[in-house]
């Protein structure tokens, strides 16, 4: 019998949490923690600065831009394998919360 209002309990708090507190900051956060725990990868071969290296620098880029390239990479419309393989292993969750990431990070930073 307690367990009815066990659930009960949790969806009105759950029902709560959601109301109370603003959708775009809480996932903003979510987004960014994501995003930073995936950037380790990114971080390995793009460059913070400018030198040239061959590899662009990520940090800056706009958000839309960055989901774009990452699709085009995932749909083997851009020509690199490296690319290639990591965009199809990354979902659209992922691909956006790496784009919020590195959009807040300046070049050479």
């Amino acid at each position: 019998m307690t367990q009815p209002l066990v659930s009960s309990v949790t969806v009105a708090l759950w029902a709560v949490a959601t109301t109370c507190l603003p959708a775009s900051s809480s996932s903003s956060a979510a987004d960014l923690a994501l995003g930073r725990h995936l950037a380790g990868e990114c971080v390995t071969c793009h460059p913070r600065d400018s030198r040239n290296v061959g590899i662009p620098v990520i940090n800056g880029w706009p958000a839309d831009q960055f989901v774009a390239v990452l699709k085009s990479y995932k749909a083997r419309e851009r020509d690199n394998p490296v690319m290639q393989s990591i965009a199809a292993a990354l979902s659209d969750e992922e691909m956006a919360a790496l784009a919020a990431y590195f959009e807040t990070l300046k070049p050479g930073g």
